[in-house]
C-alpha cells in the first residue's frame, strides 16, 4: 500500500490549524504520515500540536525558519511516503481525499502528479463560492503561460518533487506555481493526471496572503517570466516586457528536448495581447502580429482576436 506524506507549514495560526490537523488525521486511508512544521509560533499553536503527539501518524517540530518554503522543504526532507503534498494551516482536506489520491497513483504508476478539485470558501460555517482545478492546456508551453496552479489538491510523487529541488524558499507568494513551471519545462504534462474528485478546501480571509498581498504575487510572477525568457534566450523585446526584482533570486530552468521555444514565445505574445486588448489597442495589435511571427499558425483564438482588434 502506497504511503502518503502531508506537510503543514504554519506560523501563528492557532485559530484554524486544529481543523487542518483533524482533516488529515481523520482520513480513512491507513498509510498517512503527517508533519506539521511550525516557525516558532507564540499564539498557542504549539500547545495544540502537543495534543496530537500520541497519534502515530503525527509528527511536529517548532523552531525559527525562513518562511513557508523553508518549512515545506523541511517536511519534504522528513517525509517517508511515496506521495507528497502540503496543506496550509488555514485550509483542510476533504474526507476520503487521500484514499482517492493513493488509488489514482496505484492505478496509474506512470503518473508523476495527480490533481483534483479545490473548493474555495469563506466564513464559518464554510460558504463555498468557487471550485478550482489545475489548468492544463493543449501543450505545456501554453499551460505555463496560463499562470494558474491549484496547490491544495495537487499531489506529487515524492521522488519527482525532490528531483525538482523542492521549493525555492526565497519565493513567498508564487512558490507553488514556480515549482509547476519547472516541472512543465522539464517534463511536459503527459505524466499529469486530472481527476474529478474534490480533494481540498481553500480558505479566503482578510489575513490570507492572497487577499492581503495580492500585488506581491504579480511581482514574483514577473520574476518567473523574466528568468524563464532569459533562460530560453528570448529576443530582447520579450524579455523587456517584464522586470526582474533585485530582491528576488535569479531562477534557473531546465528544458526537455521536446520543449518548443518558438511556441512558448508565441503563446507569451498572446498573453500580452490579452493584457493590452482593453487598455492599449495599438500594443495589442503589435503583440498579435509578433505571435504570428514566432509561431506562424492560424488558430481559432488568433482569428477571433484579429477580427476584434480590426473592428475596434
Amino acid at each position: 500500500m502506497i504511503r502518503v506524506s502531508i506537510a503543514t507549514p504554519t506560523f501563528n495560526q492557532a485559530a484554524t490549524i486544529r481543523q487542518t490537523i483533524e482533516s488529515v488525521l481523520s482520513q480513512d486511508y491507513p498509510e498517512v504520515e503527517y508533519w506539521v512544521v511550525d516557525g516558532g509560533s507564540t499564539d498557542g499553536t504549539v500547545d495544540i500540536l502537543r495534543e496530537y503527539e500520541k497519534n502515530p501518524r503525527f509528527h511536529w517540530l517548532s523552531k525559527d525558519d525562513e518562511g513557508q518554503g523553508d518549512a515545506i522543504n523541511k517536511g519534504l526532507s522528513a517525509a517517508t511516503g511515496e506521495i507528497f503534498n502540503w496543506i496550509n494551516s488555514d485550509d483542510y482536506l476533504e474526507p476520503g481525499a487521500l484514499r482517492k489520491v493513493a488509488a489514482a497513483f496505484e492505478k496509474n504508476p506512470d503518473k508523476d502528479i495527480v490533481s483534483g478539485q479545490t473548493a474555495e470558501f469563506y466564513g464559518e460555517p464554510p460558504q463555498i463560492y468557487n471550485y478550482v482545478r489545475l489548468q492544463i492546456r493543449e501543450t505545456p508551453e501554453e499551460s505555463i503561460v496560463v499562470g494558474v496552479y491549484c496547490q491544495p489538491s495537487t499531489f506529487w510523487r515524492t521522488s519527482v518533487f525532490r528531483e525538482m529541488g523542492g521549493i525555492e524558499k526565497k519565493l513567498h507568494f508564487i512558490l507553488d506555481w514556480h515549482l509547476w513551471v519547472k516541472y512543465l519545462a522539464l517534463h511536459g504534462q503527459e505524466r499529469v493526471l486530472i481527476i474529478d474528485d474534490l480533494l481540498a478546501h481553500y480558505r479566503q480571509h482578510p489575513n490570507s496572503k492572497t487577499t492581503r498581498d495580492s500585488d506581491k504575487f504579480y511581482v514574483e510572477a514577473e520574476q518567473v517570466f523574466h528568468d524563464l525568457l532569459s533562460n530560453l534566450q528570448a529576443p530582447a523585446e520579450l524579455i523587456d516586457t517584464v522586470c526582474a526584482d533585485s530582491q528576488l533570486p535569479t531562477l534557473k530552468f531546465q528544458f526537455s528536448g521536446d520543449f518548443d521555444r518558438e511556441l512558448f514565445f508565441g503563446k507569451y505574445c498572446e498573453r500580452l495581447v490579452r493584457i493590452y486588448r482593453l487598455s492599449d489597442l495599438k500594443k495589442a495589435k503589435v503583440w498579435l502580429n509578433r505571435s504570428f511571427a514566432f509561431k506562424p499558425v492560424i488558430t481559432l483564438w488568433r482569428m477571433k482576436m484579429a477580427l476584434r482588434l480590426l473592428f475596434k
